[in-house]
């Protein structure tokens, strides 16, 4: 169990300040893992730590003594047998986080370890050295004052992007940088010309209403409501390849499709990529309706109806469509 969890939280040596929140973050599941982080904790006083348990002292066996006097020592033996183990326990406890310490620290620093010997002396010295550097918070301040607002680069992931922005949020958020105050005001700014629709909804919430929101919910509904309205692009599938499926052995692969009234002439002039791409199918509403986009549709984006009269109204038209279209199918037949 021990080499599972070291092994699942195995990570780079701890050598600057840019890498203490995931160190100190490993550390602390090991520490808990082990049951003794209560003992070490660096953000706790010395004074105000929970006690370790002291190595009990062994009963001596009474010379001499009378059949009672044997009988209540084997019973303080019993009991000096338990507090033995649980002291060993911790302790070795404590040891194996000595040693982990001193394995996820970069050498450079094992010599200024020499002047700490428990847990908790070494992990108050690295939080003091990596955990409130003013270099770090500098350098996190400034990575995101370029960052906060700016919205991603053309052709760049957005996943990707948005996991970057979090990861340097949550870093500021350890140091309790006052700049964080505004990360929702700041997200709404970098993703305004990506979902035009979903920005202005939540900038009257947020902005114009004061609604409270955390900043983790908010960037999960934005990246919900982005992989909704744009879903894998065409060349990021055509880059799969039909040997990758079993059940797609015998069929042809998808081949683009000549434009319809384009001259057989011009056809030929196709670029090797025109050829080689698929063709992409004109998406519809997920509501089965082909006459709206998504984005105004009332059954999949319903906070653009905060009025209950504009969407009973709309819902209604909606469905008197349906009838409408469903009358002239069957005239026509």
């Amino acid at each position: 169990m021990d080499s599972t969890v070291v092994s699942a939280m195995k990570g780079e040596k701890l050598k600057e300040p840019s890498q203490w929140r995931n160190w100190f973050a490993r550390i602390k599941i090991y520490a808990r893992q082990k049951r003794v982080w209560e003992l070490i904790d660096p953000h706790t006083a010395e004074e105000d730590l929970e006690k370790p348990i002291r190595k009990p002292r062994r009963p001596q066996y009474p010379e001499g003594g009378n059949e009672l006097a044997k009988r209540e020592w084997r019973d303080r033996m019993d009991i000096y047998k338990l507090d033995l183990a649980e002291w060993e326990q911790q302790n070795k406890s404590l040891d194996a986080i000595n040693e982990w310490i001193i394995s996820n620290l970069d050498p450079v620093h094992h010599t200024s370890m020499l002047n700490y010997e428990t847990p908790y002396g070494r992990l108050v010295y690295l939080q003091t050295r990596f955990g409130r550097s003013s270099a770090a918070e500098e350098d996190i301040r400034a990575q995101w004052k370029r960052v906060s607002a700016s919205p991603p680069k053309r052709g760049s992931d957005i996943d990707q992007w948005i996991n970057e922005w979090d990861a340097l949020r949550e870093q500021g958020v350890s140091l309790d940088l006052p700049e964080m105050k505004s990360a929702n005001k700041d997200f709404l700014r970098a993703v305004k010309d990506l979902l035009p629709v979903w920005w202005q909804l939540k900038f009257e919430a947020i902005v114009l209403n004061q609604e409270e929101w955390d900043t983790r919910d908010l960037i999960e509904n934005f990246r919900g409501s982005y992989r909704e309205l744009h879903p894998q692009s065409a060349s990021t599938v055509s880059t799969i390849s039909k040997a990758s499926f079993s059940t797609l052995q015998g069929f042809d692969e998808a081949r683009p499709e000549p434009p319809q009234g384009k001259p057989q002439g011009q056809q030929a002039q196709e670029s090797p990529r025109e050829r080689t791409l698929p063709p992409i199918p004109k998406r519809y509403c997920p509501c089965g309706n082909r006459h709206h986009k998504p984005w105004k549709c009332w059954a999949v984006n319903r906070d653009a109806f905060p009025d209950k009269e504009v969407f009973e109204k709309t819902a209604r038209r909606g469905s008197q469509r349906e009838e409408w279209s469903e009358a002239c199918h069957e005239y026509g037949q």
